[in-house]
């Protein structure tokens, strides 16, 4: 197998390419990497990402500790970065360095900011807490809540024996989490509404990408008010409340319980005719999903490691008119695709998107329909 790093580095992608240039190499390399590994389709042209420069909404610095001192080892912007970002790190490190705040400092993991391009919370992972530490963080809380007007929130995140940050399979029976000031949730507009998700929540890191990746999803989708939607992997319901109204039900289903209870709201606020539901997306999870009664369209968006052993053999034989797999690791594609091409189902559009500028990733939709 080709792997798409490969393919990339064959092409000539080099770290300080001009966009243009860059673009025109993911092109070449997302060719390659089909042509290579003998997936059929051709992928069209990548859909370029409206901010190329500073377009990250989700961004964290690792806290290293040394004699004496305290840094979190970034001085320039790096380019996928906001300034804004950059700006709240080096006015946490300053405030870390102070003496006084060493209980904190010491504590500290990773601090990581969150939010929007105009609104950010801060995150503070931390190993343990104490009275002293505790003391210190709602201190912190005051100086930022003064010193950084675009920071709307701060939070704790305290994680034992465990260097996860902010991942999707964190391990939650060694976590807790405390509100320091503001809400305890984030926001993401879509068009003329917006979906709330849990700070510690998933959500796409180029938010400019977002309206792209659900125009081209409704697109393949094709939904109308005879056709179910089912959104496995769904999150706080992104695609299921922003594109599935065209539907006659939508379905959405994800394993983390706060991102399915922010969707259930979502819905009764914007008064959707959709269902949200937790659970462990296995394929004894989709066997026990009600059977179909009208047509269905399906979209898988699992996390990069794509999706469990027997899923989508499982989401086959509900039968589906279109499926929509959305890929953020490319090189599950091969695998998955072989699976379901052994339940006939052939590609019928290949779209990648470039959600990550200056990174050797991908994210890409693939529209599939039972021969």
């Amino acid at each position: 197998m080709l792997y798409f790093s490969d393919a990339l580095n064959a092409c000539g992608l080099t770290e300080n390419q001009k966009y243009a240039d860059e673009l025109a190499t993911k092109n070449k390399a997302i060719a390659m990497f089909f042509a290579e590994n003998k997936i059929e389709g051709t992928p069209q042209p990548i859909v370029a990402s409206p901010l190329t420069e500073g377009y990250r909404t989700t961004t964290k610095r690792r806290a290293n500790h040394f004699r004496g001192g305290f840094s979190f080892g970034v001085d320039e912007v790096p380019r996928n970065e906001p300034k804004a970002h950059h700006d709240i790190y080096k006015y946490i490190e300053n405030l870390l360095r102070t003496p006084s705040y060493k209980p904190l400092a010491d504590a500290l993991n990773w601090a990581i900011v969150r939010g929007s391009y105009t609104s950010q919370t801060i995150i503070f992972n931390v190993g343990e807490l104490n009275a002293a530490i505790v003391r210190k963080l709602k201190l912190a809380a005051e100086h930022i809540q003064k010193g950084l007007p675009t920071v709307a929130a701060a939070h704790v995140y305290v994680a034992r024996a465990s260097d996860y940050y902010l991942e999707m399979d964190q391990p939650t029976d060694s976590l807790s989490f405390k509100q320091l000031f503001g809400p305890k949730e984030l926001s993401i507009k879509i068009g003329n509404f917006y979906l709330r998700y849990p700070v510690t929540g998933f959500s796409q890191i180029n938010e400019s990408q977002v309206p792209n990746m659900l125009r081209i999803a409704s697109e393949m989708a094709q939904l109308d008010s005879k056709t179910d939607f089912i959104d496995l992997y769904c999150g706080y319901g992104l695609f299921a409340l922003g594109m599935g109204e065209q539907a006659r039900h939508v379905l959405g289903a994800e394993w983390t319980g706060e991102s399915i209870k922010c969707a259930k709201r979502s819905a009764d606020y914007l008064k959707r005719n959709a269902h949200f539901i937790a659970g462990k997306i296995d394929c004894t999870f989709i066997e026990k999903l009600p059977k179909p009664e009208h047509p269905e369209v399906i979209l898988l968006d699992p996390p990069r490691k794509g999706t469990l052993a027997g899923v989508i053999k499982s989401v086959a034989k509900r039968n589906p008119i279109r499926v929509i797999h959305i890929f953020c690791g490319t090189d599950d594609i091969p695998r998955s695709v072989c699976e379901w091409n052994a339940e006939n189902y052939h590609i019928k559009r290949v779209q990648p998107l470039d959600m990550f500028p200056h990174t050797q990733h991908l994210e890409t939709l693939v529209l599939l329909e039972r021969n």
